[in-house]
């Protein structure tokens, strides 16, 4: 028997003792003693009087008006006082109750509306395993875990391929995630998007070159969606790896088409497209040159395989920690979102984040590292920041668990550091408007 049946028999049981507990009184039989013993109290009564009259009647003529008045006065008496059905009907000419219809009818109006009810709006399936299981995972390896299994159940789920493969390349498992990508593909052969995140995937698993298969993916991409924003965005990077400013332009463009005006993806194509038509090589990868860059530097710039950053060398350690005075205000299940981002010339945030660690409230005090593993792109990692450039580390509490901030989030940030930064400390002192 499984646990929902199990879980609606017991609910039916419930309403069932219920509805007898209310309908007790309307089925139980009457006491019927009650009525006869009054009934000879009041004929007993009735019948010593009666002996009195008759004893001081017994001198008074027949017909005189003394003893007629007398025993009409007593007459009266005898009707007021015994009850009008002191011997029991005939039963068979006694009519039916009408207790068990009654009876009959309150129990189907307690019991038949109320299940159905709960069939139509509750949630039987809540006793599930399946169900109980459902709840948030609390690390980015136990939601990968859980995505393995359920794959293992129903490979040909294409949504959960296309979140595997998500995580895993959020964790910097390339290879993995390029596993998880190609099956999704083999499920729908024509999804844009899923040529571009295996584009990505196989990108990131040969050292960020977009050469070969991911390039070609991209293209086809490209044709079915010609306004696909992380198409463009990686189509435009190739052409400045191939020297094509004019065909990066175009691609970046359209891109600033698609994305919000006010964006920092927009911010950063604007850029981007400001150091091409300027003659400089805009900084797209592990092979970026400085602002200070000749003019033909974007046609020089060499392929991520041949870069020579050193990713481990870039990466970001420390501690976050929670403000006393907001202790109060931290809810173990929150989402901490730990952050790091590169700044622009004002030491303002600018581009997309180039690595990003999620854990809990409760993991507060969290000590953490960030490097090119958990990169977001392979466009925007540390070891892509250009050298005496600045980055931010910022830790944020949502409730929500979105990646935007909202307000009541819980918000603290590093000074400026420079990538390979170590034993920072992080307090999350403020709350977002």
């Amino acid at each position: 028997m499984s646990e929902s049946l199990l879980l609606l028999l017991i609910l039916l049981l419930v309403a069932l003792l219920v509805a007898a507990y209310v309908l007790r009184p309307l089925i139980a039989r009457p006491a019927s003693r009650a009525e006869p013993d009054a009934a000879a109290v009041a004929l007993a009564v009735l019948r010593e009087r009666r002996s009195e009259l008759e004893a001081a009647l017994v001198h008074l003529p027949a017909d005189s008006p003394e003893r007629r008045a007398a025993l009409a006065e007593f007459a009266m008496q005898a009707e007021s006082e015994l009850p009008g059905e002191a011997v029991d009907p005939d039963p068979a000419q006694a009519k039916p109750s009408r207790q068990p219809m009654l009876a009959a009818l309150v129990a189907l109006l307690l019991v038949v509306p109320t299940f159905g009810l709960y069939l139509l709006v509750g949630l039987p399936e809540a006793a599930s395993p399946e169900l109980r299981a459902m709840r948030e995972p609390a690390s980015m390896e136990e939601l990968i875990d859980r995505l393995r299994t359920r794959l293992r159940d129903s490979p040909a789920d294409l949504e959960g391929w296309q979140m595997l493969g998500r995580a895993e390349l959020a964790q910097g498992k390339a290879q993995a995630a390029r596993e998880a990508f190609d099956k999704a593909l083999l499920l729908a052969p024509d999804n844009a998007q899923i040529k571009v995140d295996l584009a990505d995937a196989i990108a990131q698993s040969q050292g960020s070159v977009l050469d070969g298969r991911p390039i070609a993916l991209i293209r086809e991409a490209l044709v079915k969606e010609p306004r696909n924003p992380k198409a463009l965005a990686l189509a435009g990077a190739y052409e400045v790896r191939q020297g094509n400013t004019a065909g990066a332009l175009s691609h970046w463009k359209t891109l600033l088409t698609v994305l919000p005006p006010d964006s920092d993806q927009a911010r950063q194509i604007v850029g981007l497209i400001a150091d091409l038509e300027a003659g400089r090589a805009p900084r797209v990868g592990p092979a970026a040159a400085t602002p200070s860059a000749p003019a033909n530097a974007a046609a020089q710039a060499p392929s991520a395989s041949t870069a020579s950053a050193d990713p481990a060398a870039s990466a970001l350690s420390g501690r976050i920690e929670l403000d006393a005075t907001l202790a109060g205000k931290l809810r173990p299940d929150d989402t901490l979102f730990v952050v790091a981002r590169s700044l622009d010339a004002q030491g303002q945030a600018s581009g997309p984040p180039l690595a990003v660690l999620r854990a809990r409230g409760a993991d507060l005090p969290l000590a953490f590292t960030l490097d090119d593993r958990l990169a977001m792109s392979p466009m925007a990692k540390l070891s892509t920041v250009a050298p005496g450039a600045q980055v931010r580390v910022i830790a944020r509490l949502s409730r929500s668990g979105e990646a935007a901030t909202r307000s009541g989030d819980l918000l603290g940030n590093s000074d400026p550091v420079k990538p390979g930064t170590s034993g920072m400390k992080v307090v999350i002192g403020k709350e977002a408007p």
